[in-house]
């Protein structure tokens, strides 16, 4: 255990049970904050004493100091005489004094550390050490509806504390959830502010709806906790089996995320502030070729599409151009990357202040957050401000009143879409001309279609300095809760909440020429806004039953839960308004209607929505029973009901139950009590369910328009495409789990836990026949299943009183599986990233025994050399047992006309090489050669740290590892794409200058290579085929191993000295610096393995996960950070 000087610590003692207790804000705060000052001035801290009015005047003064186990003084530790009220708390050098009456015995308690029973008799000075308890470290879990003691705990669960998260100073909180709990994984989209983060318990098993687990913040269901800042957050508890799960039937099939916050529980007012400045800059961007590699590329690929004179009149080339040939000066003159001016330093500051306090039967807190996270991409960022208020008013004895209110808005700049065959502006802009002058005619409009890869105008800087994205969210939630303790061991709760949420989208572009990223070529504008609202009412009844002795203990749960969730949106878009400045952006949304609709009338439009509302009423229920505190069992059970479903399967059942042993506790284990602190045996089973679909997918839809009866224009109603389904039923998980948690030599503790969890009737699209009248209908469809283990270790390394060292360490073992599909039948489907040019079109696969994730295309064969061919009578012709390419593969990849081939061959010299799969059969490759090429989950997750302090030095290094996986490196396979007539002009990565050559620079001149002994000279240590194919093909050279191991920080930290603080009325100032993302060892090829740009596919056509995708991403910044936390 760590051993630490705490100041503050009595406040750390309450506030481990704090959130037995919801709350809120009140209007007081300031009156209060302000007349607590000449309290605290007079004695912050010593020994506030409450007297007995039993206690008899025959009284003494003993003094004492409280230490651990080191020596080391313990503050804030509760001093109280046994059988009175009277009591103290000791002082910041684990001193303290108290009056005493004859024969007094104290009692001795601390968080974290044995109680003692000290009799005082004669003594007047008394020392006290405590002995850590390593079963009370984190003795309270939160669990659904409401709490348990961890030696109690028979379900899985994992949590993390705030320590651990303010460790890592991210916008996002999410983020610092990453390899710090066992069977949790989570996944960054990239490193753009505001990004998405994929958070997956035990893998998820379903295959297109959200795999995202359920978020609970203070008992209030959310859909996300990204704007919950990390510094409010006191722990965080993730439920991960059935029998934790199963009490949130319907949402709990993917996991539960308990959020507890800091609440109302201090008696006095306490301040803190934590604050940090955040530099960060991108270590590792794209190469590109440069300059003569660049010009000779483009010089001979424009030559094999028949535009060679146009690529020398530009550039100056070639012994016929008028103006001299300028070859030779391209080899010296300095490419410009746009890339480098896209991206700058750029900073982030968060800045976040709590106030709490209160008296005796009103208590409050209040917590704000300012965020303004800079992006390193020019016009991005992230912006968040936060506020939450929190109240518990005790109305009488035994009744509680709880209020919590937190609003949050968030605003998001410069999202950077992928456009189909492109990437993104940040990830292409590598890809505009490097040549600033070039030394030809400079005439652009020669190349057409590929123009925009040269006018000046086009530049991606000029792109984005032209564009507005922006994607503000407002949320407002309150919950109100009332507790009645009507007999002992009798309480009901009854809760109302309610939550409204306003979203607003600008789009905008003044951008004068049309290009891939800004579509118009004058300006327009897109406004689009959503409004969501939802209600929700619970009501509890906990009853501990009474009088059964010490040996066993039985409680139950019994609730009631309604919520309603109603969302409507509309969008309008305008174009055609005028190009003067005059029309600025914001006339623009302001007369957004006012556009030319007769010239562009598609692009004036608008639309309304109102979906239809969902509803869900649930009855639940939960009883604990243990004997002697060794034999624990829970049993749970839910039933929800949805308007997600129809009348036939509206309700949905979900049981669970849970045992656990507590083997440590019994008698023939007495003989390891020496070195076992703790071992229990759990074991549990039940199931949770799943509705993440839309309300109106079980009844029929209909779409209006407009048609002709009888000469007369009259309104029409058609099917929307979506056949109903009145069968519809809930998808289920069946979780089983066994696990063993242990801690021995009062060093080492962890938890070990065996999983197997199956998602059955999955709930999922189907295509039906066209001539039905329909398009498609969601059904029940298959099964998969996660299976699993998970191991969570904290090791005391060293422990003394100057210098600690512990070690956390989390891994996780997840294999994902389909186990069935309709008519086990595979699914085919396309990421939709490269649009009708890649090949094969469906470049991913549902299939049974395989994982959800598994990418499909051809093995790669490297490129056909020249001892694949005879060459006769100046004709290439493959040899015998050499298979060709179908033309459906490459439709067309250009090539110099002097290169000959035989008739209907297709394949020649650098040209890609493909592998055959079934020789047997033919001798060429096509589409039947389509094979597996790589399965993207990763079996293997997990992370470690290190932390510890020397004296008033604090540490911390956290890692994060994946063994396996794969990545689907879109941006490199793209390379090989010349475009046609479109992509002339792009530049390349650098490593194209070493792809197969079909074209020479001779004495200024470029030369068609096609002698076989020449060829062989000029491509002697060519690495990669020709990169001239129109499409793209999708080769196994581009899914690549997704394995790496990543320093994520490392943390240095300073606590001012006690006698320093104490003069200024600080409990607590700490400085601290952080440095993170400064390594990652991998052997990926490109910028970052650790991507998931576009789990949901690059077309709106995509049903399915398109998991592992490097296509559009924004480079992962690395930073430095300088914070400071402190507390009055």
């Amino acid at each position: 255990m760590k051993k630490t000087k705490k100041c503050g610590a009595f406040l750390k003692g309450t506030s481990v049970h704090y959130y037995e207790r919801k709350a809120s804000v009140w209007g007081l705060s300031a009156v209060m904050f302000l007349s607590a000052f000449p309290v605290m001035a007079e004695n912050p801290w010593g020994g506030v004493k409450v007297t007995d009015s039993q206690v008899v005047n025959q009284t003494r003064t003993v003094t004492g100091t409280v230490v651990d186990d080191t020596g080391e003084p313990l503050i804030g530790v509760s001093i109280q005489v046994q059988g009175t009220t009277t009591g103290t708390v000791t002082d910041l050098d684990g001193n303290f004094s108290l009056s005493v009456p004859a024969n007094a015995t104290l009692v001795v308690s601390y968080i974290g550390y044995q109680t003692q029973n000290v009799k005082v008799g004669a003594q007047n000075q008394i020392k006290v050490t405590l002995k850590s308890d390593e079963q009370l470290l984190d003795e309270v879990v939160v669990i659904g509806y409401g709490t348990v003691k961890k030696k109690d705990l028979t379900g899985s669960v994992a949590s993390v504390s705030a320590k651990d998260l303010i460790a890592n100073p991210v916008s996002d909180v999410s983020q610092a959830l990453q390899g710090k709990l066992a069977g949790v994984t989570v996944v960054s989209q990239d490193g753009r502010p505001g990004g998405e983060v994929s958070i997956k318990v035990r893998g998820g098993g379903s295959i297109s709806q959200s795999n995202d687990p359920l978020f609970i913040v203070d008992g209030f269901p959310v859909s996300t906790i990204s704007d919950i800042p990390a510094d409010q957050i006191v722990s965080i508890d993730v439920l991960k089996d059935a029998s934790s799960t199963a009490i949130y039937g319907s949402r709990g099939a993917n996991g539960v995320i308990l959020v507890t916050t800091k609440g109302a529980d201090k008696d006095k007012v306490s301040i803190s502030y934590n604050g940090f400045y955040q530099a960060k800059w991108t270590p590792k961007t794209t190469k590109a070729m440069g300059v003569q590699d660049y010009v000779r590329y483009l010089w001979g690929y424009g030559t094999a599409l028949g535009l060679g004179k146009d690529v020398e009149s530009y550039f100056g080339l070639g012994s016929n151009y008028a103006g001299g040939n300028h070859w030779d000066e391209y080899a010296n003159m300095k490419a410009h990357d746009y890339t480098d001016d896209i991206l700058s330093t750029a900073s982030t500051w968060n800045q976040n202040l709590n106030i709490s306090g209160g008296g005796e039967k009103t208590k409050f807190t209040f917590a704000a957050n300012y965020v303004d996270d800079e992006g390193t991409k020019i016009n991005s960022g992230y912006n968040r401000v936060s506020t939450n208020f929190k109240l518990n008013q005790i109305l009488a004895k035994g009744r509680t009143f709880d209020m919590d209110v937190r609003f949050a808005r968030t605003k998001v700049l410069g999202k950077d879409g992928t456009s189909t065959g492109a990437g993104s502006l940040l990830s292409n802009a590598f890809a505009f001309r490097p040549v600033d002058e070039p030394l030809g005619d400079g005439n652009e409009n020669v190349f057409g279609m590929g123009s925009s890869n040269f006018d000046i105008q086009r530049n991606p800087v000029g792109q984005l300095e032209h564009l507005y994205n922006m994607d503000a969210k407002n949320n407002l939630r309150g919950n109100f809760a009332l507790s009645w303790e009507i007999i002992k061991g009798l309480k009901i709760r009854s809760e109302l909440g309610f939550g409204r949420g306003w979203n607003q989208t600008k789009y905008y572009e003044d951008y004068p020429i049309s290009t891939d990223y800004c579509k118009y070529t004058d300006k327009y504008g897109k406004l689009t806004k959503k409004e969501t609202k939802n209600i929700r009412s619970v009501t509890t009844i906990n009853y501990e039953v009474q009088g059964l002795g010490e040996s066993h203990n039985l409680s139950f749960l019994a609730g009631q839960e309604a919520m309603k969730n109603e969302s409507s949106s509309n969008w309008i878009s305008g174009r055609g308004f005028p190009s003067s400045d005059g029309w600025d952006m914001d006339r623009v949304f302001g007369m957004i209607h006012m556009g030319d609709a007769s010239k562009y009338p598609g692009d004036n439009a608008y639309q309304n929505e109102i979906k239809t509302p969902e509803s869900t009423l649930s009855f639940f229920g939960r009883a604990n029973y243990s004997y002697k505190g060794k034999y624990l069992l829970t049993a749970t059970f839910r039933a929800d009901g949805s308007s997600k479903f129809g009348p036939n399967n509206r309700w949905g059942y979900f049981p669970a139950a849970a045992f656990g042993w507590r083997i440590s506790d019994e008698s023939f284990m007495s003989n390891a009590k020496d070195w076992l602190d703790n071992l229990k045996l759990r074991l549990s089973y039940g199931t949770a369910g799943a509705d993440n679909i839309d309300s109106s997918l079980w009844r029929e839809t209909w779409v209006s328009g407009t048609g002709v009866w009888n000469g007369n224009s009259v309104n029409t109603y058609k099917p929307s495409g979506l056949k109903s389904n009145p069968d519809l039923k809930w998808e289920t998980t069946i979780s089983r789990n066994v696990g063993l948690d242990f801690g021995i030599f009062n060093r080492l503790n962890g938890t070990l836990d065996v999983y197997w969890n199956t998602t059955k009737d999955l709930l999922m699209r189907q295509e039906i026949d066209s001539s039905t009248g329909y398009s498609y209908q969601y059904t029940n469809i298959g099964q998969t299943s996660n299976k699993g283990v998970e191991l969570g270790l904290n090791y005391a390394l060293i422990r003394s009183k100057d210098f600690n060292l512990n070690l956390s360490l989390t891994y996780n073992f997840n294999k994902n599986n389909i186990d069935e599909l309709q008519d086990h039948q595979d699914i085919i489907y396309s990421s939709g990233w490269g649009g009708s040019s890649i090949m094969p079109g469906n470049d991913y696969l549902l299939s049974e025994g395989k994982s959800v994730g598994v990418i499909r295309g051809f093995k790669s064969d490297g490129f056909y050399s020249l001892d694949d061919f005879d060459y006769v009578n100046g004709v290439y012709k493959l040899k015998a047992g050499v298979p060709d390419i179908s033309s459906n593969i490459f439709v067309n990849c250009p090539k110099p006309s002097e290169l000959k081939l035989a008739d209907g061959q297709v394949a020649f010299p650098g040209l890609m090489k493909l592998k055959n799969m079934n020789p047997e059969e033919d001798n060429i490759v096509n589409a039947d050669d389509v094979d597996i090429l790589g399965e993207v989950q990763a079996k293997h997750t997990g992370g470690f740290s290190f932390s510890g302090n020397y004296k008033n030095f604090d540490f911390n290094a956290n890692f994060t590892y994946q063994i396996g996986g794969k990545v689907y490196n879109i941006t490199s396979q793209y390379q090989l794409n010349g475009g046609k007539e479109s992509g002339l002009g792009r530049n390349k990565m650098e490593w194209v200058k070493d792809c197969f050559q079909l074209y020479d620079v001779k004495n200024g001149d470029l030369v068609a290579i096609t002698d076989p002994t020449e060829l062989a000279a000029l491509n002697a240590k060519a690495k990669y085929p020709v990169a001239y194919m129109e499409g793209s093909v999708v080769t196994s050279d581009y899914i690549e191993d997704a394995s790496f191991l990543r320093l994520s920080n490392i943390t240095l930290g300073y606590t001012l000295p006690k006698t320093w603080t104490r003069k200024v009325y600080m409990e607590r100032a700490r400085f601290y610096v952080t440095a993170s993302n400064l390594f990652c060892l991998n052997g990926y090829s490109g910028l970052d393995p650790e991507v998931n740009a576009n789990a949901k596919g690059v077309s709106s056509s995509t049903y399915y996960p398109t998991l592992g995708m490097d296509y559009g991403t924004y480079m992962r910044p690395r930073t430095f950070t300088v914070g400071v936390n402190i507390e009055f």
